[in-house]
């Protein structure tokens, strides 16, 4: 009886045994597959991430409507958006106007308000940056009013910047949210931005013959500070020798102090009375920013020739010494 009870549990126990290798193949080989779905599904993302970049651009080189609608329409097929809106900044005040879109809902932009400075709303605050930004919609706070008539899970901001120049924001509305790939999301929409920046037709101001500029709107420098740049205070451009560069409004108005001073220090006060004349709400951040934006464009106009200099804690100057 003992026998047949020690072989019934060995007998038992060969099964248990038998039982769990084939339970731990089982789960290897469903791992396995597991594992090999995953990679199937990544694959089947890239290739179709892949085609949505190349129908993009398709999109883009083929299509004859105007560049920013291209623009948007590109952006929207390789995002898989819901909607894309171009804003395009007025250099005058720093402001962003909504001016071309592409959705697959019916939206008017026409009825959508601009974002001013004081407004510090999302454009604003990309635009002044220079880098692109990814928020969900309970980030309201910054949103302007018109985010309301989107339907979005997350939007977007991209700044469209040639040069030092900033021409736009983007906002790109996604019915999702983004949790990985986010580098390749962001750098497949920099293919986009970067091709319409560089298939962008801009006129030369020297053929800009639409209007007469009396000579006396390019500010009157001496001498001294003629051999390095001019002023044109008509379109806000920094010119030296054969090169030219766009300001934007504070930065011109930072400029025009700069030169009218000849050399002497400019006042970190003074600027602030210049970009907030009406002292409220100054910005020492965006003063900064200002002058640093500032700085790297004429840097960049006149060879790195290095001509607004610091006092430190006091404000700053134009070297006007010849080397």
């Amino acid at each position: 009886m003992d026998l047949e009870i020690l072989i019934l549990i060995f007998i038992l126990g060969v099964i248990s045994l038998l039982s769990l290798f084939f339970l731990f193949i089982a789960l290897s080989k469903n791992k396995k597959t597991l594992l090999e779905m995953e990679r199937l599904e990544e694959l089947i993302l890239k290739h179709s991430e892949s085609n949505r970049v190349i129908d993009s651009i398709e999109s883009f080189l083929s299509n004859n409507s105007d560049p920013d609608t291209k623009l948007c329409e590109s952006l929207r097929i390789i995002t898989n958006a819901n909607s894309v809106i171009y804003t395009e900044m007025n250099k005058t005040d720093g402001s962003f106007k909504p001016k071309a879109k592409s959705s697959l809902n019916d939206i008017n932009i026409e009825k959508f308000e601009t974002e001013y400075v004081d407004d510090s709303t999302l454009a604003i605050i990309t635009g002044s940056e220079g880098t692109s930004k990814i928020f969900d919609k309970e980030e309201k706070n910054i949103f302007p009013n018109w985010f309301k008539e989107i339907d979005y899970k997350t939007v977007i901001s991209v700044p469209l910047i040639n040069g030092f120049e900033t021409l736009g924001c983007l906002y790109i509305f996604l019915n999702k949210e983004l949790e990985k790939n986010i580098d390749e999301f962001l750098k497949n929409i920099w293919i986009m931005t970067n091709l319409y920046i560089k298939n962008q037709i801009f006129i030369p101001t020297n053929n800009f013959n639409q209007k007469e500029f009396n000579e006396t709107n390019v500010t009157s420098l001496n001498e001294e500070i003629k051999q390095f740049f001019t002023l044109d205070e008509n379109l806000e451009l920094l010119k030296f020798k054969d090169k030219e560069i766009s300001l934007s409004n504070s930065e011109y108005l930072i400029m025009k102090r700069l030169v009218d001073k000849k050399g002497d220090v400019l006042l970190y006060e003074e600027i602030e009375n210049v970009l907030w004349p009406n002292n409220l709400e100054i910005n020492k951040s965006a003063m900064r920013l200002h002058i640093h934006r500032l700085r790297e464009k004429s840097n960049n106009v006149s060879g790195n020739l290095d001509l607004i200099k610091t006092v430190r804690a006091k404000g700053i100057y134009l070297e006007l010494k010849s080397s």
